[in-house]
């Protein structure tokens, strides 16, 4: 699963709970990719689900500018 499939998955949980909510219905406990999230609250897992957000979206930023190969010439 791409960075940016993971990053919609989570972005469609909080429209989820969001939506729920204001229907009435309390989420407290969420799955996206094998990875459990529950908590006591809607708000906190709302929270916490753009914790995990953030943190993807850091870690694909990193990935992506953790090394630079130069060649010069012939030769590695």
């Amino acid at each position: 699963m791409t960075t940016k499939e993971r990053i919609e998955l989570i972005d469609k949980a909080i429209d989820d709970v969001l939506n729920n909510l204001q229907n009435g219905i309390e989420i407290k406990e969420y799955w996206i990719d094998n990875l459990k999230v529950e908590k006591r609250s809607p708000l906190e897992l709302i929270t916490e689900l753009r914790k995990i957000r953030a943190l993807t979206i850091k870690d694909a930023q990193k990935q992506k500018a953790k090394s630079k190969t130069y060649i010069f010439g012939d030769r590695y």
